[in-house]
């Protein structure tokens, strides 16, 4: 028999690394509702869904852009967990065998 086991543990930061660390999930959270509205359109208007691979490349068009420039204070991993986790919940809503489907929805 295997037992699995879980640890928790909270880390003890100081005010400017919790600050860093909201600054970071604030990047991931317009990435992911940026990135969800774009294939949201495309769905709408019967096109393809964009996969990783593209949407990671329009995540460094975003970096170099003007207006989106604020994305390069965050680190490139965690944005690319984003993109994949994205993908994921978009596979996983038109996965047939998953009886409660649905789209992915926007981050608050």
């Amino acid at each position: 028999m295997l037992i699995r086991k879980a640890f928790k543990f909270r880390l003890k930061t100081d005010r400017v690394t919790n600050r860093i660390f909201d600054c970071f999930a604030g990047h991931c959270r317009f990435l992911w509702n940026k990135c969800l509205r774009i294939n949201l359109d495309r769905l709408y208007q019967k096109n393809r869904i964009l996969r990783y691979e593209e949407l990671d490349f329009w995540s460094k068009q975003f970096k170099r852009s003007t207006e989106y420039h604020f994305l390069k204070e965050c680190p490139s991993q965690a944005l690319q967990q984003k993109l994949r986790d994205l993908d994921k919940a978009f596979m996983d809503a038109f996965d047939k065998s998953q009886p409660n489907k649905r789209l992915p929805r926007f981050k608050k």
